[in-house]
């Protein structure tokens, strides 16, 4: 009799729910689109109970495509958009605000603030910015007048996107999350993988309002769907969840997800690696109390930058030569630049235009772009570790044009996942890996990829392109001062 399996995968720009069988394969999908509100200048916001709405009926769904019903659903794996936030009462179960999305870049005030970046750099592996999830959960604190009252009253909870829905499918029993998602929140300790009290302090965020911490292979409760009990027995956030799908699970794997921003993971297995400009992060841990690491460089525009070139030059849903001899160079700092920057202030830019440029020289430069922006991070990962290949999912990697670019710029094998569902897969795996049907050696039979892109014998003129982009960004720094 077959078994099946559900991960939930709430992204940032869609809500997908997928069932696997037990043999690996995908039987039932449905996704939806998330909203996200811009209030403000460098605010991104969207509403909790629209997404929780929306992971019920893509559950339901799912399941009917693939003609079972959620008595056959063995256990449940969730993945997540990291550092995004949400706090809310636990009587009610509504929240006091909106979610605060990772893109947000709303910023407080904390005293001598400056004098702790070095700690918040030892103890967590992050570097200060408001990217992470504890600046959001602050603002929240002070400036919405229901966060007040609530969380004196003891009735305030906050948490990850994880830590939502699984409080939302247990009815309010458990408020949990995993050592992935704990460590995106600049709260908590790598090393001893707790949340770290002086650093609560800092931020002034009470202790009990936050969730408990557990290994991202775990039993965290049970979910109530149709009138079944079922566990959820994995949460990841959506970069580790890739890594597991993509097989990076040896020392010096790297992959990268192409997505609305890119996301690139060196596994460092059970060291804590430091690189200027790169954070060191929890990749995975597994319920035997082992944690795996990962250097990463976060970047924030990517695909949502060729999204926007399409809307705003009106470009063809197509991609573009990159090859061709283009002098024009874009920055996408929509929100400034992360990994390895860290620039607030920077502000997008194209540069080298004459009057021969036309759209389609534009929107190839935001394509170069992407690959420009992954070169940045592969050269620092270089000095740490032996990179034997990029290992590449998302909706960007799908480009043949960007891949075989990738490839020639950094010098390196780019190895595409078969699977367009990678993240997906990677919580079911460790949702297998938890619920005993599956070992985590069996990944590596499991995964394939569909290509693979090699680099050029002569690269020196990808080089010399790359060169001239990184001018451009030392323009672009500091914008907004």
């Amino acid at each position: 009799m077959k078994k099946y399996f559900i991960s939930i995968d709430e992204g940032t720009t869609s809500t997908r729910s997928v069932i696997f069988n037990d043999d690996g394969k995908i039987v039932g999908i449905e996704s939806e689109r998330i909203n996200l509100y811009y209030p403000g200048n460098g605010l991104v916001e969207f509403n909790p109970l629209e997404i929780y709405n929306a992971v019920l009926r893509t559950l339901k769904k799912s399941m009917e495509n693939a003609g079972i019903d959620s008595s056959q659903i063995c256990s449940i794996g969730i993945t997540n958009q990291r550092e995004s936030i949400i706090i809310w009462n636990k009587r009610t179960g509504i929240p006091v605000y909106n979610g605060i999305s990772w893109q947000d870049k709303r910023k407080m005030d904390i005293p001598d603030f400056n004098n702790y970046k070095k700690l918040i750099r030892r103890r967590t592996g992050l570097v200060a910015n408001p990217y992470f999830s504890a600046m959001k959960i602050k603002w929240v604190l002070n400036n919405v007048k229901d966060a007040l009252g609530t969380v004196k009253n003891g009735d305030l909870l906050a948490g990850t996107m994880d830590s939502w829905i699984l409080w939302k499918l247990t009815n309010g029993a458990v408020h949990a999350t995993d050592h992935t998602n704990a460590s995106r929140t600049m709260l908590f300790n790598i090393s001893k993988l707790s949340w770290d009290d002086d650093l609560l302090e800092i931020f002034k965020i009470p202790r009990d309002i936050l969730p408990e911490v557990h290994s991202s292979t775990h039993n965290f409760g049970y979910a109530k769907i149709n009138g079944n009990s079922i566990p959820v027995m994995a949460m990841a956030g959506d970069q580790s969840a890739s890594m597991v799908g993509q097989n990076a699970l040896s020392n010096g794997n790297v992959k990268n997800t192409y997505g609305t921003g890119s996301f690139i993971m060196a596994n460092t297995g059970k060291r804590i690696l430091n690189a200027h400009g790169l954070i060191s992060t929890v990749a995975y841990s597994l319920n035997d109390g082992c944690a795996y690491y990962a250097l990463e460089g976060s970047i924030f525009n990517s695909g949502s930058a060729f999204e926007w070139a399409l809307k705003a030059l009106n470009g063809k849903n197509t991609w573009y030569n990159l090859d061709n001899k283009n002098d024009v160079y874009f920055v996408p700092a929509f929100s400034g630049l992360g990994s390895p920057y860290w620039n607030d202030g920077a502000r997008g830019m194209f540069i080298g235009i004459t009057r021969d440029t036309g759209n389609k020289e534009l929107i190839s430069a935001v394509i170069k772009s992407i690959a420009f922006q992954v070169e940045d991070v592969i050269r620092i990962i270089r000095k740490k570790l032996d990179i034997i290949d990029l290992r590449c999912d998302g909706g960007s990697s799908r480009n043949d044009e960007l891949m075989r670019f990738q490839a020639r710029l950094s010098g390196i094998n780019v190895l595409r996942s078969e699977n367009p569902e990678n993240t997906a897969a990677g919580i079911f795996y460790l949702n297998a890996v938890s619920s005993g049907i599956m070992k985590i050696d069996d990944i590596k039979h499991l995964w394939k990829f569909d290509r693979i892109f090699k680099p050029d014998l002569n690269p020196d003129s990808y080089i010399n392109d790359y060169l001239i982009w990184r001018r451009a960004v030392r323009r672009s720094l500091n914008w907004i001062r």
